[in-house]
């Protein structure tokens, strides 16, 4: 059984500050520490430093014993076989998609262990997803047979939020038939398959 965990983006600004989703997060792990794999590759190189650094902190306010790795596209696979949980952090979908693309067969590595997406990452995991900044629609990995919508109406952008509604339908209508999921910043949703 693997968990996965969609987040709509943003969870630090969930009510309680992320600290259900951390406790959802390692619920059902027992190995001590908790290896998380910290996958960064829907950003800018530049970019990881000061996302891993964040991470840990949020990490280190709600979960006791832990240890975080920076995901590499050279040693991915070795990685994620000695981590519990996968953390694919927002950002561009399709450039996460296109590293993934070129560390192997590592889909075989996820039985049994809690993967995180949130917003961008939540997109790659998806069938399809919804982008919001241009109203467009987008192919993930299909881990998860559904169509998603992060940053659902949220502050993200007014004049966007004006035409969300609409944009929900002709996401249900594309291509097949699949639940279509929409999550607000500080949302998450566990699905086990």
């Amino acid at each position: 059984m693997t968990k996965y965990i969609l987040i709509g983006g943003y969870i630090y600004k969930a009510q309680d500050g992320g600290k259900a989703f951390c406790e959802e997060l390692v619920k059902g792990i027992n190995n001590r520490p908790i290896k998380i794999l910290d996958c960064l590759f829907a950003r800018s190189n530049d970019d990881w430093k000061d996302r891993f650094k964040n991470d840990h902190d949020f990490f280190s306010k709600f979960i006791k014993d832990f240890k975080l790795e920076l995901a590499l596209p050279e040693n991915f696979i070795d990685q994620l076989k000695n981590s519990d949980v996968l953390f694919f952090q927002g950002g561009d979908p399709e450039l996460l998609i296109s590293v993934l693309e070129t560390v192997g067969d590592w889909r075989e590595e996820l039985n049994g262990k809690t993967i995180v997406g949130s917003s961008g990452g939540a997109d790659a995991i998806s069938k399809y997803y919804g982008v919001i900044k241009n109203l467009d629609v987008g192919e993930g990995l299909g881990l998860l047979p559904i169509k998603f919508i992060p940053h659902w109406k949220s502050n993200y952008n007014q004049k966007i939020n004006e035409k969300i509604d609409s944009f929900l339908e002709t996401l249900k209508l594309y291509k097949e038939n699949l639940e279509t999921i929409t999550l607000m910043d500080g949302e998450y949703i566990v699905i086990e398959r």
